[in-house]
């Protein structure tokens, strides 16, 4: 024999799913469009939806959880591997640390050489690098359609390309094919220690037309800047905010 209150329970849930999608559709006022269950012997609140106005914001923030589970599954895909944001991790350090990873992955963070070069080796890896200027607040992103990490037997060497995006210009294609360089292990192109002259860990050319791991707390060439051109010579962008990361991206045959 069916139980009268747990079928009471149905029916009144039904009606609960009609009025609420009914006053979604057709506005109504707030005693009709706020649905209640009797549940215990007691008549309770299924939606404190505050009439018309009411039942518009709640659209509104599923709406928005929507969109932000839409960001957290694209951002599935991408690994940071490294992020400047509060200056608590100090970034001028020894090769040694650079290989193995330091820092907090939901702060200030180096996921390490050593996993750069195992999860890029494949190849078909995207580059993502978004920053935020100290000067302006300026948000920019600088993209790269082709980037992988060479092994340590060749010194963890950058291979980048394929540059597009609204940062204030490429500046860091100009370390392609270079190999990483820390204060202890200088393998630059320059007379002079690149690592020890901007203390940062990066891939040093001959300079350096971006400094993304350098000194949090200061400026010129030792802070942590992307190049510019500006009035016929290059200028360094001052940053409060980089990121890092790629992706596997899957090439049309």
């Amino acid at each position: 024999m069916l139980n009268i209150k747990l079928l009471l329970k149905m029916s009144l849930k039904i009606w609960i799913i009609l009025v609420f999608k009914l006053g979604m559709i057709c506005p109504r006022s707030s005693a009709l469009s706020c649905a209640r269950s009797y549940v215990d012997g007691k008549w309770i609140s299924e939606v404190d939806c505050g009439g018309p106005d009411g039942m518009s914001k709640i659209m509104n923030e599923l709406q928005l959880k929507a969109e932000d589970e839409k960001r957290r599954l694209a951002d599935k895909d991408w690994t940071v591997f490294q992020r400047r944001m509060y200056g608590d991790v100090d970034f001028y350090r020894g090769w040694n640390d650079y290989v193995k990873g330091f820092g907090n992955s939901e702060g200030d963070y180096w996921l390490g050489l050593g996993e750069l070069h195992e999860r890029t080796k494949g190849g078909n890896m995207a580059l993502e690098i978004k920053m935020i200027a100290k000067a302006t607040g300026i948000h920019s992103v600088a993209n790269y359609s082709n980037f992988q990490i060479g092994p340590a037997s060749d010194n963890y060497r950058l291979t980048v390309s394929g540059y597009t995006g609204n940062a204030s210009g490429d500046s860091f294609s100009y370390h392609n094919n270079r190999q990483f360089s820390t204060y202890d292990a200088d393998h630059d192109s320059s007379a002079n220690d690149c690592s020890s002259d901007y203390e940062g860990g990066w891939w040093y050319r001959s300079c350096a037309n971006s400094n993304l791991n350098g000194n949090f707390n200061k400026t010129g060439d030792k802070g942590i800047w992307w190049e510019y051109y500006s009035n016929r010579s290059f200028v360094p962008e001052h940053l409060i905010y980089t990121e890092m990361k790629f992706r596997r991206i899957f090439r049309e045959r």
